[in-house]
């Protein structure tokens, strides 16, 4: 083992049951390493930064109290050295670009990854820490996500392509690598240009979404931008998603994108599988009467209105990053 001191890895997650499966897989995986396991976000933020040997935190997104995001960012102000790993049940890209880029976390999984995945990442920074390389966004972290990713610079030069956004690209005669590996976009909006260079003076949008149709159905493009700070140019990741192939989301993701509680995101989803409400709520196990209860509630939490409204939102899969 390249670091000097043992390494020490800590979980910090409120499911006593994937904690226990962390510690008899973290056994196996890496003997040569230590763990400590924390079922409670204060214990690990009052714990953790008073031993040294505590090399990487890998933190659960979701738990009482105090998120993942909130104990990360605590962290970070205690131990700068700390490699922060998050996971989380949805690849939620707004929460991962904040914790990235605010937090300093090294890396975002989404549920479920492989321990191994996970320990072979934080290895892998281990040893660039003392010495050796490795690329920003490693191809294998990007492809963990569900959606298409692409990063680029200001002039669309290709930095990183996850696998899902290859093979989109290939669907979509609309989007195209050029030869020196600039993203090419057929009938690009028309404030496309303004929003890679704003006017100098002002203040650069953040976020722009459109949609692109092709013979294969369409492909809906959310553009966020990075800031690098300095005087380093920004750059910018291209979220893709052909709603058409999308399935219900899963109850975490409902959870997780829209903050639902966990009886709203059950009746949510069933209303995404085609369901009517009152065999929603049956399937849920509640009332039709609180089934309505729980849908304005829905509603308000979604920013619609109405139940067709509501299935097109939940079905896009990227509603939280148009806000």
């Amino acid at each position: 083992m390249v670091s000097e001191r043992p390494v020490c890895i800590a979980f910090v997650d409120d499911d006593e049951n994937l904690l226990s499966s962390h510690r008899r897989n973290f056994a196996r995986l890496a003997p040569h390493w230590q763990g400590l396991y924390f079922n409670d976000p204060q214990k690990a933020l009052t714990g953790i930064p008073g031993i040294p040997n505590v090399t990487a935190a890998i933190l659960d997104i979701h738990m009482p109290v105090m998120t993942g995001l909130e104990l990360a960012e605590k962290l970070r102000k205690l131990r700068e050295d700390l490699i922060i790993v998050m996971l989380t049940g949805y690849a939620d890209l707004q929460s991962a670009l904040t914790a990235v880029n605010e937090f300093g976390v090294f890396r975002f999984y989404p549920k479920p990854t492989a321990l191994k995945t996970i320990l072979d990442g934080i290895e892998t920074e281990i040893a660039r820490r003392h010495g050796e390389s490795r690329d920003t966004i490693p191809a294998a972290f990007l492809d963990l996500f569900h959606l298409g990713l692409i990063a680029t610079d200001d002039r669309l030069s290709i930095s990183h392509m996850n696998a899902q956004a290859a093979e989109m690209l290939r669907r979509s005669p609309s989007l195209q690598v050029s030869p020196d590996n600039r993203l090419l976009i057929d009938k690009a909006p028309d404030d496309l240009e303004r929003f890679l260079h704003p006017l100098a003076g002002r203040v650069p949008p953040t976020q722009r979404g459109f949609s692109i149709d092709h013979e294969q159905g369409a492909l809906s493009v959310f553009l966020r931008r990075v800031r690098n700070g300095g005087n380093l140019p920004d750059s910018f990741v291209f979220i893709l998603v052909e709603p058409e192939r999308m399935g219900p989301p899963t109850i975490d993701d409902l959870i997780d994108v829209f903050g639902l509680t966990r009886s709203e995101a059950k009746l949510t989803q069933k209303l995404a599988e085609g369901m009517s409400l009152d065999q929603a709520a049956d399937l849920v196990g509640i009332s039709l009467s609180s089934a309505r209860t729980y849908l304005k509630t829905v509603f308000s939490k979604t920013g619609v209105n109405r139940q067709p409204q509501l299935i097109k939102t939940v079905l896009s899969t990227i509603p939280a990053l148009r806000r």
